[in-house]
């Protein structure tokens, strides 16, 4: 909802605002860092993307060339190539196919994004550009995590903040992306911790930072599940010590009876 909010809003704000959009959306879909994606003031182990990163297929499983006028009504799957990382692996590839949303799709993210490029850029667009790159004018600019931070929080508070989405534009940043990538696939019926951990390429269960434990949706049909439980029937004792190993005689409370 706040995706599709988000894109709906930026229609009429420029193009700056339009690309940002776009890059926050295919982001989301591979729970990227910000750094992955857009420009940060300050470079870390893990690589932006470039063009050479993102590939296309078609239904077929067939590639389809960058280039192609039609890429987004062609292209069925999307992946990317994550070069360098956090977490110090290079080169692992993740792969999704269409949303079936015409706005919050990777697929048609990542389609426009790429397009745009080749085709506003021309011959100084190489497999080597920056996928946060853009045209505007004669100017070729950079969409920055700071650009990313003001959209999302302008879009919070213009789409009613708190009332709508259940919290205030102050407590979005750019860690927002991952972690509600993360819950998006929490709170889906027979979701794993696998499946989070494959998506977002985490290496351990630090993932579990990301997840909220009480929001509403997480309370599901538990009540209803744990009402079917009937009995709990016990089939063995365990030893149990006569007397605390670190309780004296001496300094041992009262038994009551």
């Amino acid at each position: 909802m706040f995706l599709q909010d988000m894109f709906d809003f930026v229609r009429d704000k420029g193009l700056k605002w339009r690309v940002t959009a776009e890059l926050i959306v295919g982001g989301f879909f591979f729970a990227m860092r910000a750094c992955e994606f857009c420009q940060t003031e300050t470079p870390g182990r893990t690589q932006s993307l470039i063009l050479q990163d993102i590939e296309f297929r078609d239904d077929n499983d067939q590639i389809v060339e960058q280039t192609q006028t039609d890429l987004e009504e062609l292209s069925g799957l999307v992946t990317v190539r994550f070069r360098n990382q956090k977490n110090g692996t290079k080169g692992e590839k993740r792969t999704l196919k269409r949303s079936g949303h015409e706005s919050v799709c990777p697929v048609k993210a990542w389609a426009r994004i790429v397009r745009r490029i080749r085709s506003d850029l021309g011959e100084s667009a190489n497999d080597f550009t920056r996928v946060s790159v853009f045209r505007d004018g004669l100017e070729i600019k950079e969409i920055s995590a700071k650009n990313v931070i003001e959209l999302l929080r302008w879009s919070c508070e213009e789409n009613g903040g708190k009332q709508r989405y259940g919290l205030c534009s102050s407590e979005i940043g750019t860690r927002s992306i991952r972690s509600g990538a993360a819950m998006s696939l929490a709170l889906q019926e027979g979701a794993s911790d696998r499946k989070i951990m494959m998506l977002g390429r985490w290496k351990s269960e630090a993932f579990l930072h990301y997840i909220r434990p009480q929001v509403l949706e997480m309370a599901g049909d538990t009540a209803r599940v744990m009402s079917q439980t009937t009995s709990i029937k016990d089939v063995g004792e365990y030893d149990r010590p006569t007397q605390p190993t670190n309780i004296t005689s001496q300094n041992r409370a009262p038994h009551r009876q």
